[in-house]
């Protein structure tokens, strides 16, 4: 099946190359041709169709990590305090499709925490005694 998937999202790559010329598509196609093939594939695992959730996943979880790049390019600095609850909070939308028979409520407890505790952070992003912490929580993601 990893096969299939691969000349589907490659087939789907190279239709986006000319349809992206064509149409002027400001667009990530290797983006759109994952998201493209796990919505299919999504369809058809939840009609039956489709048995290996693992691979479900793994596509599922790369536009997680796009959706989270994607977004910090475009947020303001101050607002990525927010980081760790917005990724989080994407990799329980994500996981909950694919087993939505699990209880949800201590993710969503725990999602709650994260997102009081950075808008805590976010609140305190100009105390001088607080800044240090609130700067490290910001620029997590630098290679600096």
């Amino acid at each position: 099946m990893i096969t299939t998937v691969l000349f589907a999202i490659t087939g789907l790559f190279i239709s986006g190359l000319i349809a992206k010329k064509l149409l002027s598509l400001k667009i990530c196609l290797i983006c759109g041709s994952v998201v493209v093939t796990w919505m299919t594939l999504f369809v058809l695992y939840r009609a039956g169709y489709f048995h290996d959730p693992v691979l479900l996943s793994l596509l599922m979880g790369q536009s997680v990590t796009g959706l989270f790049y994607f977004t910090e390019k475009r947020v303001p600095q101050v607002l990525r305090v927010f980081t760790l609850p917005f990724f989080l909070t994407l990799t329980v939308i994500f996981y909950y499709m694919i087993t939505p028979t699990k209880d949800i409520f201590p993710a969503l407890f725990v999602l709650l925490g994260l997102w009081v505790v950075a808008y805590t952070l976010f609140a305190w992003r100009n105390d001088s005694g607080k800044k240090q912490l609130t700067d490290a929580v910001m620029h997590c993601c630098e290679d600096k």
